[in-house]
């Protein structure tokens, strides 16, 4: 009863608001003449070294101006954690879960006066802001690189949970070997949301290699953390990653430079002035969405490491066979 009695001194006193579902908000702070404004950073609790990097990058671009930004983790589309977020903050950056949203989710979304901003993925199609700093297309980029080193006989590596992202990469994948007329094998076992991939991606690796009769010179890994996995189990079994085997990663996640050996991947730009064009909108609630719902750059940079020596692994693969 005396939290109740308090509830309603806070409610009388305009500090906090009661929403249309009966929930209590905190009043948004007033400074002066100015709106102090609080965005939310929406994150799947899925483990991740490109969310802490979307992070950091967000925490930059809102530095100096009057805002504030509030990471917080949702675990599933229903979950009302989202919701509350998006109804309750000025604007929501949003890095979806891996699964599509349900239709009224989606249209939640896209209510003008609570702006939300993908980001990490491509939501256009549902009349969303989005920023995607790896168009998938760019994964050819990788491929050209290791056939100019000689292989042709390219495997696709996959553990992550199958989002629209992953599955464009493996498309392109696919597309390119068809062009080709290349042979690899195509490796696609997600985990569960909430399940780490590298583990996964060591478990399925160790299978691989296990088979006298595996022919590929080289694997294209969808995410840094597959490639995290794969590498562990090929130095079990007693190969060197760069030496016996190319890899290669789509995105390098942060990560690659620092693994042995350093991971050839495609590595993002700034997103920085993408971010600063949402919050603009984000500040301006009566302001329309100008510009392509997509943001993404022109080009993606292709980073070459000691994953991909020249020579690496083309001797053993015909010697596997």
């Amino acid at each position: 009863m005396t939290v109740r009695r308090g509830l309603q001194l806070l409610e009388r006193d305009q500090l906090i608001v009661r929403q249309p579902n009966g929930r209590m908000q905190v009043k948004r702070i007033q400074q002066g003449a100015k709106k102090h404004l609080n965005f939310a950073l929406l994150l799947p609790t899925l483990a991740s070294q490109a969310l802490e990097v979307w992070r950091t990058a967000i925490a930059q671009a809102t530095e100096g101006l009057l805002c504030s930004v509030r990471p917080m983790l949702y675990m599933n589309w229903d979950d009302t954690v989202l919701i509350d977020a998006v109804d309750g903050f000025d604007g929501v950056f949003l890095s979806p879960f891996p699964t599509p949203p349900p239709d009224a989710i989606a249209a939640r979304l896209r209510q003008p006066e609570h702006p939300v901003v993908v980001i990490d993925n491509d939501f256009s199609k549902y009349g969303i802001p989005s920023i995607r700093m790896f168009p998938p297309v760019y994964v050819q980029q990788l491929l050209n690189h290791l056939e100019s080193l000689g292989h042709t006989k390219i495997g696709c590596f996959n553990t992550q949970p199958g989002d629209s992202e992953i599955h464009e990469r493996i498309d392109q994948w696919r597309f390119w070997m068809g062009i080709h007329g290349f042979s690899g094998r195509l490796i696609d076992s997600a985990v569960p949301p909430h399940v780490s991939p590298i583990l996964h991606a060591y478990e399925l690796m160790n299978e691989v290699l296990s088979n006298p009769h595996r022919e590929e010179t080289a694997w294209f890994f969808i995410t840094t953390p597959a490639a995290l996995g794969a590498m562990r189990a090929i130095l079990d079994h007693g190969l060197l990653p760069g030496r016996d085997l190319a890899i290669c990663a789509a995105n390098g996640e942060g990560l690659a430079p620092m693994l042995n050996p350093p991971l050839t991947a495609l590595e993002a730009g700034d997103p920085t002035p993408f971010i600063s064009y949402c919050l603009n909108w984000m500040s301006k609630p009566d302001q329309k969405w100008l510009g392509p719902l997509l943001m993404q750059p022109p080009e993606v940079p292709l980073i070459i490491r000691e994953s991909t020596k020249v020579g690496a692994g083309v001797g053993i693969g015909a010697s596997a066979c």
